[in-house]
């Protein structure tokens, strides 16, 4: 058998990594391009220092920790982000990272043909900078950098300031590279596993999901002399458009998702109806068509609500993703990986966004998966046990040096 994952080590190592931008719930709250985003990955770059891994930094950020093979092959990468949402919990993203460290480490010494890389990636939350998933986006051509980096978060920063304020920028241009293959282990962030009694998820793809950035535009006027018919509300408005959203989600289950997630509003005080609300709207479905009759639903009744109230509206399909089929071939190396060490599996979609879904049109791709407790996830509850944790890595480790032999 393979080198073993030494699971104290990996338990430790996430546990060192939740103390950077550790919250009082038990939580991390990592935005991307943060002062504890650096302080994240500057901890991951001072373990990787003893095994000599070489560091490439791109435009956008992402970084690339490179161990050199014997042979002049393309390289077996892995990794995943840092950065959480401010409700953030201890594994979601760091767990992909520090398993593919711990792979590094159990390697370290041995004897490979082929080169491995070891990737964080920018932004993946994109809870901070929209959309989601920036880094692997830019890195695969999806957006421009240019674009990324023009792009503002809530207080007016650019992810270019960003950039620089966190000593993130690299000097090599975004670009795809020279891979054999990707694979990201993730906890689940559901609850299929656990349910089913399984100790690993073998993602075959992913959802589709459909991204808006809606405008909503009324008249400022008083709440007091203001009669109920002459007003033209915004916010009442956004508030309509929430409810049309989760009632299409409803409709849509049970695989079919929409969520009204953020939103901003102005003059936002007291005394005042509110003339100006932005917010964020999304639909998502393992079924492309379904996803696409959802995203039409919801722009009509947008549209209806606008008219009905007299407001402008204003609706931006910023983003989308999926859905994307992950490489069969090295999904059956996974689930030949983790029978072969007694686990038990079964196949899992996902439902969330991941970066895999930008780096599986350049190189064989695959994910998998460990159980998540409860299926909770982007909350401080989020737990995976360290033994789910070092099965994940073990079969991750399996599989690493079997392609890099």
């Amino acid at each position: 058998m393979s080198n073993t994952i030494d699971a104290a080590r990996l338990w430790g190592s996430m546990m060192e990594m939740a103390q950077v931008g550790a919250t009082s719930a038990g939580g991390n709250d990592r935005p991307a391009l943060s002062e504890a985003d650096a302080a994240a990955r500057a901890l991951l770059l001072r373990w990787c220092g003893p095994l000599g891994l070489g560091l490439h930094r791109d435009g956008i950020g992402n970084l690339f920790l490179r161990r050199e093979g014997v042979e002049q092959r393309p390289a077996v990468t892995f990794g995943s982000h840092l950065d959480t949402v401010p409700t953030g919990g201890r594994f979601d993203g760091a767990y992909g990272v520090l398993a593919g460290l711990e792979v590094m480490r159990a390697l370290d010494g041995v004897v490979l043909a082929a080169p491995l890389e070891l990737v964080v990636w920018t932004n993946e939350e994109g809870s901070r900078f929209a959309p989601a998933m920036m880094g692997s986006r830019v890195h695969a051509g999806d957006m421009r950098l240019e674009a990324a980096l023009a792009v503002l978060d809530d207080e007016g920063t650019s992810v270019a300031e960003a950039l620089v304020e966190s000593g993130q920028v690299g000097l090599a241009p975004p670009a795809p590279r020279d891979w054999a293959c990707w694979i990201e282990l993730h906890i689940e962030q559901g609850p299929v596993l656990e349910a089913a009694g399984m100790d690993i998820g073998i993602v075959p793809g992913t959802v589709q999901a459909r991204y808006w950035q809606v405008l909503v535009e009324g008249e400022p006027s008083h709440v007091g002399p203001t009669t109920m018919d002459r007003r033209q509300d915004a916010l009442a408005a956004a508030a309509e458009m929430i409810l049309a959203a989760e009632r299409i989600g409803l409709g849509a289950e049970p695989l079919g998702r929409s969520s009204a997630a953020w939103i901003r509003n102005e003059p936002n005080v007291r005394g005042a109806v509110s003339h100006r609300t932005r917010l964020h709207l999304d639909v998502r479905h393992e079924d492309a068509g379904m996803a696409a009759s959802m995203a039409a639903a919801l722009e009509a009744e947008v549209r209806a609500i606008a008219a009905r109230r007299r407001v402008q509206v204003t609706l931006d399909p910023y983003a989308t993703f999926g859905p994307v089929r992950f490489d069969a071939g090295l999904g059956a190396m996974l689930r030949e990986a983790a029978e072969a060490r007694q686990w038990r599996t079964t196949e899992v979609v996902a439902s969330a966004g991941h970066d895999s879904v930008f780096v599986a049109p350049l190189c064989p791709s695959a994910m998998l998966f460990v159980p998540s407790r409860g299926g909770v996830t982007h909350n401080p509850a989020e737990y995976s046990s360290p033994e789910q944790l070092a099965a994940g890595a073990q079969v991750l480790l399996d599989v690493v040096r079997r392609l890099a032999a």
